[in-house]
């Protein structure tokens, strides 16, 4: 069963809105009402003419967005994504919203291709800088990738993606076994 507020909204001609209230946990806008009854799980999915605007609860940001019925089934960022792909931003639901359109990562000032950001933006788009190509040409060589990536804090994958991303060759599968055998001969 749906519990739905219905809300006055001077500002919007003297005109009844119907509101259905939703917490995402995953920053989703659900497009569907789910419910339990003594004849099972049912669900239903949510129609242009069941209810107006939503009113989403999300949790990571302690905050209450508007989006119109029109945004079902999207998801609202509250984190700038580390991804090229357009996305719908929480400020622009603050108010009831009926339209929106998609933001990029460029208008928050980062930029993807250097994981550069601009100095009067909060944003880091990096977890553990990567270490310089020098430094990374020398690790490579002196322990394996798993190892580099436990001191990294970083997976082997990482380590392999930032020889990649730098050019680098790293030794050949199984260059350790080998070694740790020849130091086990002599």
């Amino acid at each position: 069963m749906s519990i739905y507020l219905l809300i006055l909204l001077p500002n919007k001609d003297d005109k009844f809105y119907k509101i259905q209230a939703k917490y995402a946990g995953d920053n989703r806008v659900v497009n569907k009402t789910i419910w339990v009854d003594k004849n099972g799980t049912h669900q239903k999915k949510y129609k242009v003419n069941d209810f107006d605007f939503y009113a989403v609860y999300l949790p990571d940001i302690d905050k209450v967005v508007y989006p119109s019925i029109n945004f079902k089934g999207c998801y609202i960022t509250t984190q700038i994504p580390n991804s090229p792909t357009p996305f719908y931003w929480w400020e622009d639901f603050t108010d009831f919203t009926e339209a929106a359109s998609k933001r990029t990562y460029k208008e928050f000032g980062v930029d993807l291709t250097t994981r550069k950001v601009n100095p009067h933006s909060r944003i880091h788009t990096r977890k553990v800088e990567r270490p310089s190509k020098e430094e990374l040409e020398k690790l490579v060589w002196e322990r394996p990738t798993a190892q580099i990536g436990r001191d990294f804090g970083v997976s082997d994958k990482a380590v392999e993606k930032w020889c990649k991303a730098y050019g680098l060759e790293k030794p050949p599968r199984g260059y350790w076994v080998k070694k740790a055998h020849e130091k086990i001969e002599t």
